[in-house]
């Protein structure tokens, strides 16, 4: 079976992530491993799914991060000016 490859309008649709995210994320080196063919940027099937699923996710057991105390600020006193 052959590899499928995804353009990187597919890659953005599926991840919903800007084509010029990806456009710079990879100047970055970062995001989904990618593959030139000439001057075309395509995406294995499997790379992504493999990057997707290495991201970071929430929920589950992990602790709930509280948000901390809103901070009111100091009072302002009014200041008269003489002239």
């Amino acid at each position: 079976m052959g590899i499928r490859f995804l353009t990187e309008n597919e890659v953005a649709t599926r991840t919903r992530i800007s084509l010029a995210t990806l456009r710079r994320w990879r100047l970055e080196n970062k995001g989904p491993r990618y593959h030139k063919f000439g001057s075309l940027v395509r995406y294995a099937e499997d790379d992504l799914t493999n990057w997707e699923d290495a991201q970071p996710s929430g929920g589950g057991d992990l602790p709930r991060i509280e948000p901390s105390p809103e901070r009111r600020p100091a009072a302002v006193q009014k200041v008269r000016l003489s002239r």
